[in-house]
């Protein structure tokens, strides 16, 4: 329960202390004392939001600070399982807030992330504001209350862990079918692109080696040229140097009959004929020692061109094998997508068997939470004042037109349905006020008042099956009066027999019932206004009841009411 509560610096607020007690906690003070403000202040230590406005004008931090303690400290274990904080049965929830929006959260003094304290509140308080009863109009929240009488949360959390499951699978189809039909429309051109790199099948390093080869060739090639143009010149031509010597020769040798020292020269020139047939027959043989084949090099130059193509084409050279096992990959993919489909799509089929077997178990599990609150309700409304009540619970599913794979459907007796949220149903409340009239959704038929009640109601049910520390409600008399605020009273009281009970109110009635009734009070003072708190003794709480029987002048005749309707209160 909540032991106490610290405010410090907080909106209105220099500094309060409240302690509360078990049972039924009623908080009194006229309209705009600061009531809400305590609710407000609290909540801020349960991981409600927070803004620099909250911190009181002229000061540099607001501190909140909320002391739970547990009877049961078995409860107080499994709450804090997944927290990773040891304590012993005492709970200290606080909130610092500076002025520049900064905001920390500590549980007994040692900083906390923000979710998880939020996440901890809700096991240590059960709110009802004073506008909660609209959201009996919403279709979620009364699936909630469902589920909180059901016990469905273990089976909800394998819900969610397993749709989400789906949700991804059915993505990945999707995915692979898309690339299916991107990969089967590109695959005869990678095909193409893949057997034009196998045809000209590159060897890693093979352009360098080729083109050191073809350079070291081609200067053979150009020696080769070289000499063979000399040896031509010297020797093989028709013209040679080695023919035109001989036919001079032949001619000096013919002119020596007439002039015989014409020997010697005939002599010197056979010499120079007999050197250059010797340097012509070197060059033949230097020629012939290095024997290239044409064919070769020709070869190595068209090789080396196809190489050089697929360099150019994919950038560098590296980049061709890169590609080649790119292209070879998508082609295997595209071959082999068909079995990845059909994998892909036998697994979502199989998830859904388990996911339709969960939201089952939640269907049957809310039928049953269903079938409380259908014979709870009535019983308590009528002690409310609200004879001879319907109250129906209508639980439906949204059913789709097929079962498609890709869609978040399962399929029961040759029926789809959709997969919602929170499984399989949709469910809205029902209610005839009055006899032999069909029950309608609550928004057709009840009023505030009707609505107040009903909310009540249903938060009496669920705190029998559920331990919440404390319940906190805002104003729930909303609507209601006379005969039906007493009814309203003792069922508050009962409520606070099991559990801690903290309620605003400005029904004498509810406020007679209390156990513990704590004032809230505005005062000014130099221009400065301030709010105070005040437990009130037995006395002070009869003369507060009787202000709210008669006003702000008190007679002695509100004074006996006062005291004869928490006498009756309390019997």
């Amino acid at each position: 329960m909540l032991q106490s509560l610290y405010i410090k610096n907080f909106a209105l607020i220099d500094e309060i202390y409240i302690e509360f007690e078990p049972g039924l906690n009623i908080i009194l003070g006229e309209t705009g004392a600061g009531k809400s403000i305590l609710i407000d202040a609290l909540m801020t230590t349960l991981g409600e939001r927070t803004s620099p406005e909250l911190v009181k004008s002229g000061e540099n931090k607001a501190i909140v600070e909320a002391t739970f303690q547990f009877d049961n400290p078995e409860l107080f274990q499994e709450i804090l399982k997944d927290f990773d904080e040891a304590t012993n049965d005492t709970l200290i929830l606080r909130r610092e807030i500076t002025a520049k929006g900064q905001s920390r959260c500590f549980i007994n003094d040692t900083p906390f992330p923000l979710n998880q304290v939020k996440e901890i509140g809700t096991y240590l308080v059960d709110f009802h504001g004073q506008h909660s009863h609209q959201q009996l109009l919403s279709s979620k929240f009364q699936l909630d209350l469902i589920d909180s009488l059901s016990n469905n949360e273990d089976f909800l959390e394998k819900y969610r862990k397993l749709k989400k499951e789906l949700e991804i699978k059915i993505e990945e189809l999707k995915s692979l079918k898309a690339d299916f039909l991107k990969y089967s429309n590109d695959k005869d051109f990678y095909e193409f692109e893949l057997n034009e790199i196998v045809r000209i099948n590159p060897q890693p390093n093979e352009l360098q080696n080729i083109e050191k080869e073809l350079k070291k060739l081609e200067n053979i090639e150009l020696l080769n040229n070289g000499l063979a143009e000399i040896y031509e010149t010297l020797y093989k031509s028709e013209s040679s140097v080695v023919d035109l010597l001989s036919f001079s020769a032949k001619k000096l040798n013919n002119l020596i009959r007439y002039d015989g020292s014409l020997t010697t020269a005939l002599q010197q020139l056979q010499e120079v004929i007999d050197q250059i047939s010797e340097i012509s027959k070197e060059i033949s043989r230097k020629f012939n020692q290095f024997n290239l084949e044409p064919d070769y090099i020709e070869n190595l130059r068209r090789r080396l061109s196809d190489l050089k193509y697929l360099e150019k084409k994919y950038i560098n050279y590296e980049n061709i094998f890169k590609e080649k096992e790119r292209l070879e990959s998508l082609i295997n993919d595209t071959n082999n997508i068909e079995k990845l489909i059909e994998d892909k799509s036998a697994e979502i089929k199989e998830l859904k068997i388990h996911i339709t077997k969960i939201a089952k178990e939640i269907h049957n599990k809310r039928l049953k939470g269903i079938e409380i609150l259908e014979t709870k309700i009535p019983e308590i409304l009528n002690e409310l004042g609200m004879k001879n009540v319907q109250f129906k619970i209508e639980i439906y599913q949204e059913e789709a037109t097929e079962n498609n794979v890709e869609d978040l459907t399962i399929e029961i007796d040759n029926k789809f349905f959709k997969l919602l949220p929170k499984g399989l149903d949709k469910v809205e409340f029902l209610i005839a006020t009055n006899p032999n009239t069909k029950p309608m959704p609550l928004e057709n038929i009840a009023s505030g008042g009707e609505l107040s009640r009903l909310m009540l109601a249903l938060k009496s049910t669920t705190a029998e099956y559920h331990q919440f520390p404390t319940m906190i409600f805002d104003e729930i008399d909303t609507g209601i009066s006379g005969k039906i605020a007493s009814r309203t009273a003792q069922l508050m009281k009962k409520l606070g027999k099991n559990h801690q009970v903290i309620a605003i109110t400005h029904l004498p009635q509810i406020a007679s019932a209390g156990s513990n009734i704590i004032l809230i009070e505005k005062h000014e003072q130099d221009g400065k206004i301030n709010v105070k708190a005040t437990k009130l003794n037995d006395e002070q709480k009869i003369i507060e009841i009787a202000r709210l029987l008669s006003g702000e002048k008190i007679t002695e005749f509100a004074l006996e009411n006062a005291r004869r309707l928490v006498e009756e209160t309390n019997e």
